[in-house]
């Protein structure tokens, strides 16, 4: 129960301090919440708790309380602590916590102008909300498409290239059966080079102890195989002394990998 009560208030914080490890789906120890939304849903939790302090409804606890109760799937998570909080399993609190953020905001713009009372007060209000808004954007924009973009760029393979390589061998040899990509530790998934490559049904990954039965196939052959993987070179070069290494260069830093050719006999 303790454990589970830790887990609890370490989901609960990943809204204004921090979502956890997984680069997949966030961008690593950052609040989920952009600054605007994260300031508002800490106003908006607190009006709301008074709110229900003096009129009692039942909606307004039911909208706190929902939110740990909908990041249960991630609370419940005990077997992968690394992967607690992950903001894929807490998906279903976006709704209530969204909500209370748009009731901060309602309840800041109309503060504004029963304070002021006049034209004045209107116009401030909406200029406060208008400003809040372009923040917000501005933020997230910079945190999706540049933060998160570049974060996961970097820590995913690039399967879309070597499907490319497997696709244009295809092309041109009329068929991509003899193709595979060798397994290698934490390396890149042969199913995701096969859709990229326009086969979805197909796992394209070998392990090296399996390669001498690709000598069976009769046509060329290509291979794709992690850099640093010396036991899968020397055993290719055994197999086909005749074949050519080319290095291919990735766009992107640390993800070049070994493009092995065998010419059809």
């Amino acid at each position: 129960m303790a454990v589970a009560a830790f887990q609890h208030l370490e989901c609960i914080e990943n809204v204004n301090w921090s979502n956890g490890e997984i680069w997949a789906h966030s961008i690593p120890f950052r609040p989920a919440l952009d600054l605007v939304s994260a300031a508002l849903y800490i106003l908006g939790v607190i009006l709301i708790l008074f709110r229900y302090l003096r009129q009692r409804n039942w909606l307004d606890l039911f909208l706190i309380l929902s939110i740990p109760f909908l990041m249960l799937p991630s609370i419940l998570s005990l077997a992968f602590p690394g992967e607690n909080p992950a903001l894929n399993r807490t998906a279903g609190a976006y709704v209530p916590v969204f909500i209370i953020v748009a009731l901060a905001l309602d309840g800041l713009i109309e503060g504004i102008r029963g304070v002021l009372k006049r034209n004045s007060g209107k116009y401030l209000a909406w200029t406060v909300a208008v400003l809040l808004l372009v923040i917000s954007i501005s933020q997230n924009f910079d945190l999706v498409f540049n933060q998160y973009n570049q974060q996961y760029r970097l820590n995913s393979w690039n399967s879309s290239e070597m499907g490319q390589v497997i696709e244009q061998f295809g092309l041109i040899y009329g068929s991509t059966d003899n193709a595979w990509v060798i397994g290698y530790p934490y390396w890149v998934d042969g199913r995701l080079v096969g859709i990229w490559a326009g086969i979805p049904n197909r796992e394209f990954g070998i392990w090296p102890e399996n390669l001498s039965e690709t000598q069976m196939k009769p046509g060329a052959k290509l291979f794709i195989y992690n850099l640093a993987d010396s036991n899968a070179a020397r055993i290719l070069k055994n197999l086909y002394p005749q074949g050519s290494v080319i290095h291919y260069s990735s766009k992107i830093p640390n993800h070049d990998f070994i493009i092995f050719f065998e010419p059809s006999q």
